[in-house]
């Protein structure tokens, strides 16, 4: 079995402790340990996930306005 090598990330205490609750109860519920990697992983392929990107980036809220200046110079 071939372990994936580790990646240092820095996240927010609450984000991690959320993880780790969730961690928790998977382990309580299915029997299963699941590695903070792979709830991580899961997250990012969630299509909730990238709604909460669109919710970030702010891409539906852009007003995007262009003042052209048509005098010569």
């Amino acid at each position: 079995m071939v372990s994936k090598p580790r990646v240092p990330m820095q996240v927010s205490p609450l984000f991690e402790k959320r993880i780790k609750d969730l961690q928790r109860n998977i382990m309580k519920k299915q029997g299963k340990s699941i590695s903070m990697r792979d709830i991580t992983e899961r997250i990012a392929y969630s299509k909730d996930f990238e709604k909460l990107e669109q919710q970030l980036l702010n891409v539906g809220k852009q007003d995007l306005r262009v003042n052209l200046d048509r005098r010569k110079i």
